[in-house]
């Protein structure tokens, strides 16, 4: 059977239109953050979603040590924010968490204020699959608002247009 590129794969994938989301952690007196459009739903009974980030990312250990993460749904005003925990900007990684203005719920993490929907988890198990660490979160806490979602499709974020029925 044959097998494809890696670039032919993510090619084909960035077709696709994913709601983007910063996803966080904290440990002791260390944050870590990232952009993800790699987030979806497992299973409602238990809540349970799941998280893919490349393991060369500090999201990772930072993670594990605290058994918490949050996933922090933009909304479609959030690019820049977006782009900035993407590590686009000129911004060091370090200050990423200058951008925003965060609070917690129940685990600690980090919680966007403006976030359309925010998903506090603790860590339920991983999976380490080729380049990326799988974080499976049991939903412990949840806020939403109002909005529209950011997206990511074509390599570049975009908005919903709503259609009408």
């Amino acid at each position: 059977m044959p097998s494809i590129t890696a670039s032919a794969f993510t090619s084909a994938l960035s077709q696709a239109a994913n709601g983007v989301s910063v996803v966080t952690t904290a440990y002791e007196d260390m944050e870590a953050g990232l952009t993800v459009s790699s987030m979806c739903s497992v299973c409602a009974d238990p809540a349970l979603l799941l998280v893919c980030v490349n393991l060369d990312n500090p999201f990772c250990a930072l993670a594990e040590q605290s058994g918490r993460f949050a996933v922090n749904i933009l909304p479609s005003h959030c690019m820049e924010l977006a782009t900035v925990f993407a590590g686009l900007g000129d911004q060091p990684e370090q200050s990423r968490f200058d951008s925003g203005i965060w609070t917690t719920l129940s685990t600690g993490a980090p919680i966007l204020t403006n976030a359309l929907v925010a998903l506090d988890c603790k860590v339920d198990s991983t999976l380490v699959k080729g380049s990326h660490r799988v974080f499976f979160g049991e939903v412990v806490d949840v806020r939403t608002t109002s909005g529209e979602p950011l997206l990511y499709t074509d390599r570049r974020f975009a908005v919903v247009e709503p259609v009408p029925l």
